[in-house]
């Protein structure tokens, strides 16, 4: 979220002290020093204090593309001329875009490759290549953006802009404030600038048609001008926060709705993350097809035709993404484990015995458990509550010749908790076994769970060790502790696959036991063991949560409205942003647009940490309502705009070394004007310079 904020230093200084060209120089560099910190942080040979050196070279990499951010869309903005070449500089922002999305396609893609395909270091990863190859490229990129200055139109701030633009809305303020109050006889503060003045005519009072009018005598016109269209976009920004809270959840809440599916295309498994791949390349897709036909098309239909109202669909597009995921969330949760509510907890039993056992239970009457099987049962609990359970080994169990067949013991479980009870044996007792409190969620990566249960009945076996080995040679050990009666092993998250596992001790090197499981994406299961008399008399696998069933591309759709929403808002937004802001203050109102992303950002924190819903689907509807909501006012305020004219390039000059002109030798042309939007009850003072006109205009 740094990296959305750090843009509004960036736009200062390329406003008001050092330019774009500058500012995108000096941040790139800090950039590329953060890429080669996290290189050197995962090379063992060098790294000195790996993880400080990440938390430096992360922050560096959040400062420098914070501080990038503002300014290159606007730096090449610049390089452009209005508006004889408005449809060029509309192609620009797609094409900018365009190579945003493939940078991120190409990097999720070919990062984790290079990560995985080669080892170095002896590991069987090379993370260090994972970080120097970006580094690499960012350093070659900047030194192509250095060739590349004889070529560029340059501008330069001639004043410090952001200091006049807050000290003309401090006057503003403090005059206006005075004017409201009529005991003050109507004299407004002249600030640190003046003495007091009373503004009249001819004994009468002076009203201005808008508040920052009070300084006009103060400040130019034309400044005074500027900021009330700056502070008319950023009102325009207030809704957008909200667009930018459902599309980041793309990373998180999307990408856990993926583990959560079926990955299997083709025999290939398809990881969760590797979903997010989707967005980029659908964007790289839709860009041309909107540019060269959608656009053209409603245009003839005068429809579309300007940023805001396709802001207005694209967030309309964002909404009904959520609903589609919102109703895949309520078909996912059929397949979701059945965990305890608020004041219970799940006991979960297994029989390893070779015959049924009744027990009586105060939540139950007398229940049989049958051999081999499991039962769940889902019983109230307050913080801590004790259960007398009373255990009868029913006939056909004589044949074990158990000693004594009858068993009273205590359970203790608490709220939410889910505990794993096993009936077996300890030499010719019978016993049931509690295990630690047990865990069936699903994996956060939707790889399969697995957990191994060891009960051993006598002495006989050691150097118990289970082998679980996948098709691919990859292999999982769970070495069995000799002095334990009860050995539980924690969760292995495994690769999806068929897997054989064999049992070995130190008389049985080679594993008598053994047989074969397929894990499948979601689940998590237990392999249950039992020794008796130096033989494994019991070995299966439990499927304690159901494997994934819904296919992972039934997520397309979703992605597909999401991208559609992305080329129309975010582009539309990074154009009007540009053409419709002053010259002298284009990057700060571009930062400003991406604040908006981080506000969504701290938005999503909010809502996640409030849990106002138990399931996740009635938030996407809730985020889907919001957004729809959100894009009615955001019409409304889009209805109040009209279009207005004003000078370019006439609050930046080029820098000193070039005689105060401007060098832009790729685009040769004369002085002209752009357009800038504007609130429609937003007054633009009459006192313009010759040349200068206001015009309305259709949104």
């Amino acid at each position: 979220m740094l990296c959305y904020f750090v843009p509004v230093v960036g736009a200062i200084l390329a406003d008001s002290y050092l330019g774009r060209f500058r500012t995108i120089l000096y941040f790139s560099i800090i950039y590329a020093i953060g890429n080669i910190l996290m290189c050197f942080a995962a090379t063992p040979p060098i790294s000195i204090w790996p993880i400080q050196m990440t938390y430096i070279g992360l922050v560096l990499i959040a400062w420098g593309t914070g501080g990038i951010k503002p300014c290159v869309a606007a730096f090449g903005g610049d390089q452009f001329h209005l508006p004889q070449q408005q449809q060029k500089l509309q192609q620009f922002f797609s094409l900018f875009y365009f190579t945003i999305n493939f940078g991120g396609f190409v990097g999720m893609i070919l990062i984790p490759i290079l990560r995985e395909a080669f080892t170095c270091f002896g590991d069987d990863t090379c993370y260090a290549l994972g970080f120097g190859f970006p580094a690499a490229l960012m350093v070659t990129a900047l030194f192509l953006f250095l060739l590349g200055k004889p070529l560029y139109r340059l501008k330069y701030p001639k004043e410090n802009i952001m200091l006049k633009f807050i000290s003309c809305i401090y006057v503003s303020h403090i005059r206006y404030n005075y004017s409201m109050q009529p005991h003050l006889k109507l004299y407004v503060l002249q600030s640190q600038y003046a003495v007091k003045k009373k503004m009249s005519v001819n004994g009468t009072p002076k009203v201005a048609n808008h508040w920052l009018d009070y300084a006009e005598d103060k400040f130019p016109s034309k400044l005074i001008m500027d900021i009330k269209i700056v502070l008319a976009i950023l009102f325009l920004y207030i809704p957008l926060p909200l667009f930018w809270s459902l599309f980041d959840q793309q990373g998180s809440r999307w990408t856990f709705q993926a583990s959560r599916m079926n990955g299997t295309i083709l025999g290939t498994q398809l990881l969760p993350d590797q979903m997010q791949v989707i967005n980029p390349a659908i964007v790289l897709l839709l860009i041309p097809l909107f540019d060269k036909l959608i656009y053209p098309w409603f245009g003839n239909l005068q429809m579309l035709s300007s940023p805001l109202k396709r802001m207005i669909v694209g967030g309309v597009f964002a909404g009904l993404a959520f609903i589609m995921s919102g109703l895949l969330e309520l078909k996912l949760e059929e397949t979701y484990p059945v965990l305890p509510d608020k004041g219970q907890s799940t006991l979960n039993f297994i029989n390893t015995l070779q015959c049924d056992v009744e027990f009586l239970a105060p939540f139950d009457s007398t229940i049989t458990l049958n051999s081999g099987l499991r039962q769940v049962f889902n019983v109230s609990a307050k913080n801590l509550t004790k259960y007398e359970l009373y255990l009868v080994a029913i006939p056909q169990c004589w044949e074990l010749h158990l000693k004594n067949p009858t068993l009273s013991i205590s359970i203790n479980t608490s709220e939410y908790q889910v505990n794993t009870l096993i009936v077996g044996s300890i030499g010719k007792d019978l016993h049931l076994f509690k295990t630690d409190p047990d865990e069936f969620k699903k994996s956060l990566s939707g790889r399969p769970k697995l957990r191994v249960i060891f009960i051993r009945d006598s002495e006989i076996l050691k150097n118990v060790t289970v082998t679980l080995e996948s098709s691919s040679g990859l292999q999982d050990k769970y070495f069995v502790p000799d002095d334990n009666s009860l050995c539980e092993s924690t969760y292995m998250e495994l690769e999806p696959g068929l897997f054989h596992y064999v049992i070995r001790n130190r008389d049985d090197p080679d594993g008598t036991y053994k047989s074969s499981i397929l894990l499948e994406l979601g689940a998590v299961y237990l392999l249950m063991l039992r020794e008796h008399n130096g033989l494994i008399v019991f070995h299966k696998i439990f499927t304690m949560t159901p494997a994934n069933k819904i296919h992972i591309l039934w997520l397309v759709p979703q992605y597909l409205l999401i991208s559609i929403a992305e080329v129309m808002f975010a582009i539309s937004g990074l154009e009007f942003s540009f053409t419709q802001a002053p010259n002298s203050m284009k990057t700060v109102t571009i930062a400003a647009w991406y604040v908006s992303v981080a506000l969504g950002n701290l938005m999503v924190i909010i809502v996640t940490q409030a849990r106002l819903f138990r399931s996740q689907a009635y938030e996407f509807f809730l985020f889907a309502a919001l957004i729809l909501i959100n894009m009615v006012f955001f019409a409304v305020m889009v209805k109040r705009y009209s279009f207005v004219v004003l000078e370019a390039d006439s609050s930046a000059v080029a820098e000193s070394a070039i005689e105060n002109q401007e060098n832009y030798p790729l685009i040769k042309h004369s002085s002209l004007n752009g357009g800038v939007y504007a609130l429609s009850g937003v007054s633009i003072s009459p006192r313009m310079k010759s040349g200068h006109f206001s015009k309305r205009m259709p949104r």
